[in-house]
C-alpha cells in the first residue's frame, strides 16, 4: 500500500506541477516576430542606342529611353520632363505614364533635335522622372556631328588643284 501511495503523490505532484505551470505560462504575453518588409523605391533610367549617341544639327534624332521600376512598391503618374541647352528640342513619347508596376521595364522614345547652328562636340541634357513617389534625374551626352560643308569645299578645292597640275603638265610637258 505503501508503494501505491508514493506513486499517487508523485503522479499528483506532477500534475500539480503541470497546473501551476500551465497557470504561469497562460499569464504571460504572446509575443511573435514579424518581419517588416523593406520599402525600396527606386526608378533607372538608361538610353538605349550605340555608345557615342551622334546626333545631326538641325534634325530630329530618335533614341529610345528604358524606364525601369527597382523597387518593391509600383511607381503611378510619371511624368518625364528634360532640362537642355536653350534652342534644344528634346520630346519625349509618351511624356506620362500612368503605372509602372515592380520589376516592370516601359521603353519611351525620345526625339533630339539641336539647333542648326551649333558647333561639333559633345553636349549633356538632363531627363527626369516625376512620380508620385520619388523624383529621379540622370544625364545623358550626345555628340552633336554638326552638318558641315567644309569636307565638300575641301573636296573641290582639291580636285581643282588636280586638274591645275593635270593642265600644267600637258600644256608645258615635255615635247
Amino acid at each position: 500500500m505503501n508503494q501505491k501511495k508514493t506513486i499517487f503523490h508523485k503522479l499528483s505532484w506532477l500534475v500539480l506541477c503541470m497546473a501551476v505551470l500551465a497557470v504561469l505560462l497562460s499569464s504571460l504575453p504572446v509575443m511573435a516576430q514579424v518581419k517588416a518588409e523593406e520599402v525600396k523605391i527606386d526608378l533607372g533610367m538608361r538610353i538605349i542606342g550605340d555608345y557615342y549617341n551622334e546626333v545631326k544639327a538641325g534634325q530630329d534624332n530618335r533614341f529610345y529611353l528604358e524606364l525601369r521600376n527597382y523597387g518593391t512598391r509600383p511607381l503611378t503618374n510619371i511624368r518625364l520632363i528634360s532640362d537642355k541647352a536653350e534652342d534644344w528640342v528634346v520630346e519625349f513619347t509618351p511624356a506620362n505614364l500612368a503605372y509602372l508596376g515592380t520589376g516592370e521595364a516601359q521603353t519611351v522614345d525620345i526625339n533630339i533635335r539641336p539647333p542648326d547652328k551649333i558647333n561639333r562636340g559633345e553636349y549633356r541634357f538632363t531627363v527626369i522622372a516625376e512620380a508620385t513617389e520619388t523624383r529621379r534625374a540622370e544625364s545623358f551626352w550626345v555628340r552633336v556631328d554638326s552638318q558641315s560643308y567644309w569636307l565638300w569645299i575641301a573636296a573641290i578645292v582639291g580636285a581643282v588643284v588636280v586638274a591645275g597640275f593635270i593642265i600644267i603638265f600637258i600644256r608645258f610637258g615635255r615635247k
